[in-house]
């Protein structure tokens, strides 16, 4: 031990020389150290005594307590530490790869993607409130989330088909929707929020799964149940019946949605926003082959012997831009047309051109519904998760009104009874026999009539918030209407005015030039012309008299006179009052 220390000292003053040669531009000497030396080393740094830290300290206060709520990273990071063997997904099956997709879609969903998202379904309930250990216990038996769902796939030899995988995820839902229905029942609004969101994560869980799995759909007739009350399928599996179930529920969600339209050249609404988005799944880059068909409105010459309504894409985005579309159903209607068209002329032909357009009909008429089930599925978690919005903001203020009406109550109570104490009992000796009378309200007489309302019929005639809101839209819509076709009308009858103008202008020019070549003056006749001594024409300043003062002027003209018949005594009889006798 002597003799190890000063060889770690002697080490150390090298190395500060070796560092101030360096410095200096010259070649640093080679260091070498034995173990002996670094061990010695070692031994000594352990001896020195060392200044206790921070977290050695024990503060003074509260001990840590497990009941303690944990914040949402925290508690996602605890329960990925229960998984350590978790694969990357490159390295993953190809059926556990899609799931995996799967589930990064799911929690792309507003509700579930932000860093602070509105409702958590990514950890246990235990670790967010601790204090809801034992009633949650109580209810459920199999507690899951969306972070042990996602670490089991990744750790493999779990879940052998997309169903295990799916009955997870509609448990983590379902699970929910169980611990809040009591909650919801009562009306708090905490619950009813949560149960609401459950079940519409649910159905849309449910929505998405069935279109993004859809190579692990099974040929059957197999339909899952509705769940009570009302309730989305709990459990559902990859059949072809659940399919066109799914497909069939969001038809009257979407369709016949009305579309919130705003005035041409200003910004997309978010329906009109859907509308453009499916627009332009047809314009890729990869299918401008197909596609070139079916963008103009260059028909053939016998084209509209076979199709009634011809359509092309070009059509349906001027379409869009003017605002004419007032529901999804329409716009995907007038796509749909497009390769109907194409399909139903080009199979009437052997041609080669003929051929390829059916093909590309047949492909792109493909590719359109998988984007139109992408939007359905879109349009209708939004359309929903507004509904639902919309619902809890109205039940948060109900809330605080309550809460305000039961402190301006309690506040009236404490003024009129002191400390609140119950008054001092007093005997009472006699009764007095009291008369109630109900009060009635009395009609004064008036110079008018004044429309009376009973206190028992107030209030029938308030609407609500929703109400006011979707009446407002409606005249605004009906407005805006109006103002489309104002201005429709005004540029036709402009447009007919200016073009009557333009061709009378054409029509004058006309005659002047022809009445130039011919040698025509207007207004000149044989009777009101004079031939001066030079031989040329000129007007008479004379003005022949009219043909009334000149048939007045006529001698021995037979005159006209009026007579008036005196009336006789007697019986009335019907003659005229006038007589008219040509003398």
């Amino acid at each position: 031990g002597e003799t190890s220390e000063p060889a770690a000292k002697k080490a150390k003053i090298d190395g500060s020389a070796s560092i101030g040669s360096a410095s200096k531009g010259k070649m640093a000497p080679r260091i070498t150290l034995s173990s002996a030396a670094v061990n010695a080393a070692a031994r000594a740094s352990n001896k020195s005594p060392r200044p206790p830290s921070a977290a050695s300290q024990k503060k003074p206060g509260k001990p840590p307590t497990s009941n303690q709520p944990l914040p949402l990273h925290i508690a996602i990071s605890r329960v990925k530490e229960a998984f350590p063997l978790r694969r990357a997904v490159k390295n993953l099956m190809a059926m556990e790869a899609d799931l995996a997709k799967y589930l990064k879609d799911l929690m792309r969903h507003p509700w579930l993607s932000a860093a602070r998202p509105k409702f958590v379904f990514h950890v246990p309930v235990t670790m967010l409130f601790p204090d809801l250990r034992d009633a949650y216990a109580a209810k459920i038996r199999k507690p899951m989330d969306l972070t042990t769902i996602e670490c089991t796939l990744l750790a493999g030899n779990r879940y052998t088909s997309p169903d295990d995988f799916l009955q997870d995820i509609a448990l983590t839902f379902s699970n929910a929707i169980k611990f809040n229905k009591d909650g919801r029942d009562i009306g708090d609004p905490a619950s009813c929020a949560y149960y609401d969101a459950s079940v519409h994560l649910l159905r849309y869980a449910r929505w998405l799964s069935l279109e993004q799995l859809s190579a692990y759909v099974e040929d059957s007739d197999h339909v899952d149940d509705s769940g009570p009350d009302g309730l989305p399928p709990l459990q559902w599996k990859l059949t072809t019946a659940n399919v066109e179930k799914a497909r069939e529920e969001l038809r009257p969600i979407v369709l016949e949605e009305t579309i919130e339209r705003s005035l041409e050249g200003d910004r997309w609404t978010w329906q009109e926003a859907e509308c453009e988005k499916l627009l332009k799944a047809l314009r890729h880059q990869s299918d401008n082959k197909h596609m070139k068909f079916f963008v103009r409105s260059d028909y053939p010459p016998n084209y509209t012997a076979y199709i009634a309504k011809p359509m092309d894409w070009e059509r349906v985005q001027k379409k869009l831009r003017k605002r004419n579309y007032e529901k999804f159903g329409e716009i995907i209607s007038d796509l749909r047309l497009i390769f109907e068209n194409a399909k139903k002329y080009n199979g009437r032909f052997q041609d080669p051109t003929s051929e390829e357009a059916y093909r590309a009909a047949e492909h792109m008429a493909e590719k359109l519904e998988a984007a139109i089930r992408r939007m359905m599925i879109s349009v209708a978690d939004r359309i929903e998760r507004e509904r639902i919005d919309h619902a809890n903001a109205e039940r948060e203020e109900e809330a605080i009104e309550r809460a305000e009406e039961a402190q301006f109550r309690a506040k009236w109570e404490r003024e009129h009874q002191g400390d609140g104490s119950a008054p001092p009992s007093t005997n009472v000796t006699g009764f007095q026999k009291i008369r109630v009378r109900k009060a009635v309200t009395r009609r004064e007489d008036a110079d008018f009539e004044i429309p009376f309302f009973d206190e028992e019929n107030e209030g029938q005639h308030e609407r609500s918030y929703f109400e006011v809101i979707k009446f407002q839209k409606s005249m605004f819509e009906k407005q805006r209407q109006d103002m489309s076709k104002m201005r429709s009308m005004a540029a036709v009858i402009g447009g007919s005015f200016h073009a009557r103008m333009l061709q009378r202008t054409f029509g004058q020019e006309w005659v002047d030039q022809e009445r130039k070549k011919r040698g025509i003056v207007v207004g000149a006749t044989n009777d009101s012309m004079e031939v001066d001594s030079a031989g040329e024409a000129k007007n008479k300043t004379e003005n022949e008299p009219s043909a009334v003062l000149g048939t007045l002027g006529q001698e021995g003209r037979k005159q006209m006179k009026i007579k008036i018949a005196p009336l006789k005594k007697g019986p009335f009889k019907k003659r005229p009052a006038f007589s008219f006798d040509d003398e």
